[in-house]
């Protein structure tokens, strides 16, 4: 049985909700015991978070809440991530393995390189919620749910230097987590998230703004229903300096992305202005009959192919999910290279 002080920096929806997971698996006699720290120095969410049985300790300070962590779940908001390396890196003890949520995994994993130690092991971690939730886009820690990651995946990133104990570590915490690991290479997966991630952000950003410089914005803007709000809603659920610094880090892929919208969007407008009803009709048809094959399979998780997990897991989290590999490296073993 492994005892693990568990590091949670970020208390949204998502890092409680990962709190609340392990406690549920401690709960229904888990073999492993887990000890929750967290840390968020945004009151909308350390409030309501000191009110959730799952978290064992708040601290006010991040190097308080890492100090004896084995494992720090670095949910920071975009823009705080390379100054939380840096402001973190002399508080990190030797052998701790960091499971970075950015959105972005290529400049994480170079900030971390930048900063870090090789006893820091850090693996992308890119957790995909349960398909009940899809439609709600709350970030609000009261939102939190032990079943956040029921029956979906989670995205792992290690760098080409992770070693196979921080990887099998991450592998068996995304299990505990009621999820199925999948591995993608940190370009892959910041390429896949410009779509997924990147252009929702920009065209929310960009109908808002094209918005309020009409000229009748002034008796438009209280014609807002939620096709409007739900929308532009990442102005409210993003800081703008989160949004500049993903999208200036991801220049490559999100101009790409944004070449190919434009691309798609005068053709639409082409046809449009034509009154050309056989080419919106087409066009709406083949998004139609495609998005209802996706959702069928967002929903019931049911995929070509099955995850590329090349490591032998436990599919019971009441198994020995930690080896003692990663059990010596982490209680402090580290003259036992094996």
């Amino acid at each position: 049985m492994a005892e693990l002080t568990v590091s949670i920096l970020g208390l949204d929806r998502l890092g409680v909700s990962i709190a609340l997971r392990l406690k549920t698996y401690m709960n229904n006699g888990g073999q492993h015991q887990f000890k929750i720290v967290g840390y968020d120095n945004r009151d909308d969410y350390e409030k309501p978070a000191r009110k959730q049985s799952a978290i064992d300790k708040i601290e006010r300070k991040p190097f308080d809440a890492v100090r004896d962590a084995d494992v720090v779940v670095m949910n920071l908001p975009y823009e705080d991530i390379k100054s939380g390396y840096e402001l973190l890196k002399d508080d990190l003890r030797d052998g701790v393995v960091i499971l970075d949520t950015s959105v972005l995994k290529q400049p994480s994993l170079a900030w971390a390189k930048q900063y870090l130690t090789e006893e820091h092991h850090v693996i992308g971690f890119t957790p995909i919620i349960n398909s009940a939730y899809m439609l709600d886009a709350s970030l609000k820690t009261e939102d939190a749910s032990d079943d956040y990651f029921h029956n979906s995946t989670i995205y792992l990133t290690p760098s080409v230097s992770s070693i196979k104990e921080a990887i099998d570590l991450a592998v068996n915490f995304a299990i505990i987590l009621d999820a199925t690991p999948h591995f993608l290479d940190p370009a892959e997966h910041d390429s896949q998230t410009t779509i997924t991630e990147s252009i929702p952000e920009v065209m929310s950003v960009v109908a808002y703004y094209n918005a309020m410089k009409r000229n009748a914005w002034q008796d438009t803007q209280r014609l807002t229903n939620p096709p409007f709000n739900v929308l532009t809603r990442y102005l409210l659920t993003h800081h703008p300096d989160a949004l500049r610094d993903s999208w200036l880090e991801n220049s490559e892929n999100l101009t790409r992305a944004i070449d190919e919208i434009i691309t798609t969007l005068t053709a639409v407008r082409d046809r449009i202005a034509e009154k050309d009803t056989a080419g919106i009709e087409a066009f709406l048809i083949e998004a139609s009959d495609d998005y209802q094959t996706w959702i069928n399979k967002r929903n019931t998780d049911t995929w070509e192919e099955k995850p590329n997990t090349d490591l032998k897991v436990e599919t019971s989290i009441t198994g020995n999910l930690f080896g003692s590999s990663i059990s010596k490296r982490l209680f402090g073993n580290k003259n036992d290279k094996n």
